[in-house]
This record gives structure tokens, sequence and C-alpha cells, in this order.
């Protein structure tokens, strides 16, 4: 009887024998099911509806080049990409188990008062994948490949959208130093008229204590928003990866391009990490198939050339004779925890599709709240506006009559602090909304 028929038929034996007790799962469908019950998205048609991403959200040609600088110059996003650029030089590695295998090896050897003797050799093996094992390992090493690509895709779209908000940031730093600066010194003047009518006989002591006190509390927050600025504007140089930037004076937001409509067209799908999650689920199903066909034969085989002469040319040229070797191993002893490792292997599969819809619920979550704030937002600002509007015609009548005697210097002060703290908070609100509208294209999965 022939060896290699003999082989397939103990494999084919084990096979139908282990094939009856294996239960495959398939918790990617599930995942995918969930996805689009709950978003009305597919993962595996990622693509945008639109050509949006978060630089095109507002614009502002100074933002873009940072997030170009960043991108290009940020120590965190280049190790995250060097460590992507090394995940996939192991998936090539572990892709050549699959192919045989060949070593050459030449060695000489002399006896006392004896002539030298060369002994070349080639060995050839190869493990065959007859039930797909290096195949399906492979295949979960590519999945997790691509999920590092997705973690590495997120980790550039979220640094794309703290640069962006980190440069409104200073824009409304900005406005904040412009508006204190302003009713610095509009107190500042009012404190000289007091002076002034003062020793004239017409004010009181305490109209010029409470003039200064309200100058020195202002120069203070000035101060402080000052102090702001330069933080933030090393917290932006330190995201494009430089010790310091320069930024034109920006005392104007930038416009908002793409409106609110246009982003609630784009779906979830395109998030990095809902892919990343996905892409776990596929390589852990896929490590289940491993673990349960370790439980199973496999079949080895080998062939070796080898031949000794005394003298080389003959040694490397000569005839020479192939040994051929068939191996067929299965487990038998410790099948025991190799079946305990196929239930873990399932367990990790099951695992992963609760990641997954986990992280799904979280997006989802994250778009509604983002929906909700904009709102939201949008009610405050113009609200807001529509006070300081009536703030700003309040405190021209009051001015009139303080100065015709009419009004109390207490009364001028309080309509003044309204007006430039409903300046602040516009401005303040103004920045809210433009950082939630990048906190929500980040939550569609917008990219960079």
């Amino acid at each position: 009887m022939k060896v290699f028929p003999v082989f397939y038929l103990v494999m084919s034996t084990f096979g139908l024998m282990s094939c009856s007790t294996f239960e495959d799962v398939h918790f990617d469908q599930q995942a995918t099911q969930q996805l689009k019950k709950l978003t009305n998205a597919d993962i595996n048609s990622a693509q945008p509806v639109s050509q949006v991403n978060l630089s095109s959200l507002i614009a502002s040609e100074e933002a873009r080049q940072l997030v170009e600088r960043a991108l290009a110059h940020n120590p965190g996003i280049q190790q995250t990409y060097l460590a992507l650029k090394s995940a996939e030089q192991q998936l090539i590695g572990t892709g050549s188990d699959q192919y045989p295998s060949l070593v050459g090896d030449l060695s000489a050897s002399k006896g006392e008062g004896s002539s030298t003797y060369y002994t070349p050799s080639l060995t050839v093996s190869w493990t065959l994948d007859v039930w797909q094992q290096l195949s399906n390992a492979t295949s979960a090493q590519q999945a997790n490949l691509r999920s590092s690509a997705a973690a590495y895709q997120g980790a550039r779209d979220l640094l794309t959208a703290n640069v962006i908000d980190s440069y409104l940031s200073l824009v409304q730093a900005a406005q904040l130093i412009a508006i204190e600066t302003k009713y610095v010194a509009t107190l500042a003047t009012n404190e000289n008229i007091i002076v002034a009518s003062y020793q004239k006989g017409l004010s009181d002591l305490k109209d010029i204590d409470t003039a200064k006190s309200s100058t020195q509390s202002s120069r203070a927050s000035l101060v402080a928003y000052q102090t702001q600025y330069n933080i933030q504007l090393r917290n932006l140089a330190l995201l494009t990866g430089a010790t310091d930037v320069e930024l034109t004076e920006q005392l104007k937001f930038p416009e908002v391009i793409i409106g609110l409509n246009e982003l609630r067209q784009q779906n979830l799908s395109r998030r990095p990490d809902l892919q990343q999650a996905y892409q776990q689920i596929i390589a852990s199903q896929y490590q289940h198939k491993v673990a349960y066909k370790a439980l199973l034969p496999s079949l080895s085989l080998s062939a070796s050339l080898s031949n000794t002469q005394s003298s080389l040319h003959q040694a490397l040229f000569g005839s020479s004779a192939w040994q051929l070797l068939g191996a067929l191993s299965a487990p038998l002893f410790n099948a025991g925890q190799l079946k305990s490792d196929v239930k873990i292997a399932k367990l990790a599969a099951q695992a992963s599709y609760w990641s997954f819809q986990e992280t799904l619920l979280s997006a989802v979550n994250e778009v509604n709240n983002a929906m909700a704030q904009e709102t939201s937002l949008s009610q405050q600002l113009s609200l807001t506006q529509s006070a300081l509007e009536s703030a700003i015609r309040s405190e021209k009548t009051y001015t009139e009559r303080y100065r015709l005697g009419s009004t109390s210097l207490l009364d001028l002060l309080t309509i003044q602090e309204q007006t430039f703290s409903l300046q602040s908070a516009v401005s303040q609100l103004t920045y809210q909304q433009l950082s939630n509208r990048i906190t929500l294209g980040l939550a569609l999965g917008l990219g960079e």
C-alpha cells in the first residue's frame, strides 16, 4: 500500500469525526444587522454620501495648514504609523508559513591524518495546509491589520479635530482679550471722569473707590485671558509637533461651509472605531477556526539532499541522493487543552461582538448628543445676541443719563458690565457651536 493514500484516508477519518462537533460562529453578520437596524448603514460599504471631511467644515486656510503640519510632524501619529507598518511586515512573515522552506548547508570535516571531507546538504520542508489552518491564521492577521489601519485613521481624525478646535479656541481667546481690553479702557475713562468730578466737589469718595475696584477687577480678568491665550497657543504648537507656532491675528470666527442638513446625510459606517471593532470580530472568528483545527491531524513533508566527498567539486556537483520523508501527527494527550482553547476562542469572538455593540451604541449616543447640543446652542446664541442688542441700547441711554446727573454711577457700571458680559457670552457660545460642529463631524465618521 502506498504511503500518501494512507495519510489521506486517516486524515479524512479524523476530519469527519471532528467536523461533526465543530460549531462555526457568525458574529460579523449580527454586527452588520445591528448597524443597519440602528443607523441604516452598511459596514462593508463605508463610503461618504458626499465629499465632506473635517477640514472642510470651516473656511480657514490657516487652520487647514495647521492640520497638514500636525499630520506630518505630530510625534504620536508618527509612532502609530510606524506601528502599522511593523504590523504589515509581521503579516508577511505569517503568510510565509504556508509555503515550503528551503535550507542549504555546507560543512567540512577532517580527521587526524586523513583527507578533508565536504558535506553539502539541501533540505526542503513543507507543512501541508490541508485544513486551511495556516490560511485562517493569515486571514486573522489580515483582519488585525485592517483593525490597526482603522485605529491609525481614527488617530488622524482625532488629531485633525483637536487642531481645528484648538485654533477656534484661540480665536475665542483673542476675542475675549479684545472685549476685556475695551472694557478696561471704558472703566478707566469712567474713573478719570469721576476723579475730575470729585475734585470739583460733584462726586463722593465712594464713587472713586467703586470705579477703581471695577477697573482693577477687569484688568485682572484681562491678564487671565492673555495667559490662557498663550497656554492654548503652546498647546497648538505641541499638536503640530513644534515648539512654537505663529498665527495671524484672528478676531473673527471662520464661516461654516458645510451646513447641518448635509452633515445629517452622512452615516456612521465611516467611523474608524466601528471599522476597528468589526475587524476584531472577523479576526476572532478566524482565530476560533484556527483553535479548532489544531485538534485535527497535520501532514508535513520534508526532502533532503546530501553528499559527502573528499573533493569539494564532487560534493557540490556529483551525484547525490534525495531522501523524502512524510510525517502525520495528531494531538492525543493534550486534546483536553486544545478543546478548551476552542471554547476560549469562541468566547473571545462573542466578546468581540459585544465590544462592537458597545462601540455602536456609544457612537449613536455621541451623534444624538451632538445634534441636541447643536439645537440648544443655536437657541442660546440667538437669545444672547438679542439680549446684547438691547444691552447696547440701554448702555447708551444710561451713559447720557449719567452725564446729565439723572442716574447713579452704580447703575451705569451695572449696565456696562452687562453689555461686555453679553459680548463675551456671544463669543463663547459661537466657539461652542463651532466646536460642537466639529464634534458632530467626528461622531459621524468624517475623515481628516
